[in-house]
């Protein structure tokens, strides 16, 4: 699945861009939601999401925050609408508490780690979560270019996921392109958001399209 991370559409025309790729069947966008205080950079606020839901009630909003104020931000962001939160193990000594919260309200609930924070972190948590977000980038800007010791890090998080029986997809975020989608896919990940690739390169359909040909080939 890709989801395209809308951080890198043009905020000017942005239902234009979300609408293009979802005509080529993207069914989930990721949002990014930066604090300026646990990364050093500004985003969108609940408004985007409650906005982007009304607009696009069958697309999924995945709502990645890059923040360290939990107990203000994620409520506002489940009150807005999104279908899934992600949060950053790094940024909360309660992640068992924010799942539960999360799974009480609906919604999917995702961890996500830096490129320094060890795999075997999140472990205890396995059993609880919907998804893990493994950056290949440092978070907080968008176009950085792909890490590649990100590679065994997916390797190592889908051994552990393995041995729990669970089903629990990876995802990856930052500097992924035709090059790295390909490397990701082999190494066990299952989501992949693009932004610059995306919506920076060229057409969005043709972009869209030249990252499913080289995941299905990974696939065959």
């Amino acid at each position: 699945m890709i989801a395209p991370s809308i951080l890198n559409a043009n905020n000017m025309n942005l239902g234009h861009d979300i609408e293009a790729a979802a005509q080529c069947g993207i069914s989930r966008f990721h949002i990014d939601i930066m604090d300026g205080h646990f990364v050093p950079n500004l985003s969108y606020g609940p408004e985007l999401v409650k906005n982007f839901k009304n607009q696009f009630p069958n697309l999924e909003a995945e709502v990645h925050l890059m923040s360290n104020n939990l107990d203000v931000v994620l409520p506002a962001f489940v009150k807005a609408g999104a279908d899934l939160i992600e949060f950053h193990l790094e940024a909360t000594n309660k992640p068992d508490s924010w799942l539960t919260y999360l799974h009480q309200h609906g919604l999917k609930a995702g961890l996500v780690i830096s490129p320094d924070t060890p795999v075997d972190k999140v472990k205890p948590f396995l059993d609880k979560i919907d998804q893990l977000l493994i950056m290949s980038v440092y978070p907080g800007f968008g176009g950085q270019s792909f890490i590649e010791k990100s590679i065994d890090r997916i390797k190592q998080a889908r051994e552990l996921i393995t041995t729990t029986g669970r089903q629990v997809p990876i995802e990856v975020d930052g500097g992924i392109d035709e090059d790295t989608v390909g490397k990701v896919t082999q190494a066990g990940a299952d989501i992949y958001v693009a932004g610059s690739y995306i919506f920076k390169r060229g057409p969005i359909a043709e972009q869209i399209n030249k990252l499913n040909k080289v995941i299905s080939s990974c696939k065959q």
